[in-house]
């Protein structure tokens, strides 16, 4: 594994290289992979460019709680260069696994594919108590893009065959774009899909509280957000935007909503910076990062 952290201020200056695992209270691992993207490149890019732009305020919600007393261990990126992408998925996995014995693991990707192993990791150690909060324009139900099973669009297909987790403990959350492979899947199923249209009939407060009470018999809860979950005018810059979706207002106040869950871990994936604008998009997802850490370690 090679490991990047040249800026000793990122995460406004948390990050603390001389903290061990056990001993952080946040752990941030970047997979700047974006091999398995379906249209437009450049997401293996988001895990440093985000940790460049992190350390440019004081370590403060955005409420003005301080997060100076947050341990944050940044352990640098996994470089998939050389291998395979079969390979890469298996030095995630076994990573990740040993990262969710420990603090609160971030992930940043990255295209959406490298959840795979990190969904899979989390279910083999949760199993079926496991919940899953997938942030994201799209299902990722396919079962293959391309050719590739392993693609950014194939996510929890892959994870719900291998651990056969329940569909019911998987929520899609601001869901407007449907693959017809994916609605041949989910014929006769009972999905969770909380689209975009009905966030906006309904509500953020009925979404948040629809989920959490979905979710209330699951012991550990894994939140994996796309950026495109935000509307191209938020997040310009990922590689298949759609229109019609949410303001990172929305977005942050979801994840006030979620922190009350027990949560297990966090991805940010498919910020691509060659296609951002003044890195909109980055520093949505950077911000995104650290209120999480702000709602879970922030106590008032």
């Amino acid at each position: 594994m090679k490991e990047t952290v040249n800026n000793i201020s990122i995460w406004n200056g948390l990050d603390n290289q001389n903290l061990s695992p056990e001993e952080a209270d946040i752990l941030v691992l970047g997979l700047p992979y974006d091999g398995a993207a379906s249209f437009r490149r450049g997401a293996a890019e988001g895990p440093d460019r985000i940790r460049s732009i992190s350390g440019h305020i004081e370590p403060t919600t955005e409420d003005g709680r301080l997060m100076s007393n947050i341990k944050v261990l940044d352990l640098g990126n996994i470089d998939p260069a050389g291998q395979s992408q079969a390979d890469y998925f298996v030095m995630v996995e076994n990573k990740a696994a040993e990262l969710f014995k420990a603090g609160f693991p971030t992930f940043i990707g990255g295209d959406h594919s490298v959840s795979i192993p990190l969904l899979s990791a989390a279910a083999d150690r949760w199993g079926n108590n496991l919940g899953v909060i997938h942030l994201d324009a799209h299902l990722d139900l396919c079962d293959e893009i391309g050719g590739n099973k392993l693609s950014h669009g194939s996510t929890h297909r892959r994870v719900l065959e291998k651990y056969k987790l329940p569909l019911g403990h998987l929520w899609f959350v601001g869901i407007r774009s449907f693959e017809t492979q994916e609605l041949q899947f989910i014929d006769g199923r009972s999905a969770n899909i909380i689209t975009a249209a009905e966030m906006n009939r309904r509500g953020l407060n009925y979404t948040a509280e629809t989920v959490c009470k979905g979710l209330s018999d699951c012991e550990a809860i894994y939140i994996t957000l796309d950026i495109d979950f935000l509307d191209p005018a938020f997040a310009p810059g990922t590689g298949t935007p759609k229109p019609g979706g949410f303001s990172t207002r929305d977005l942050y106040t979801l994840i006030e909503k979620f922190a009350s869950l027990p949560l297990v871990g966090i991805d940010v994936v498919e910020v691509s910076p060659p296609l951002d604008h003044n890195d909109i998009t980055s520093f949505a997802a950077q911000r995104a990062i650290t209120e999480t850490w702000g709602r879970l370690f922030i106590k008032d």
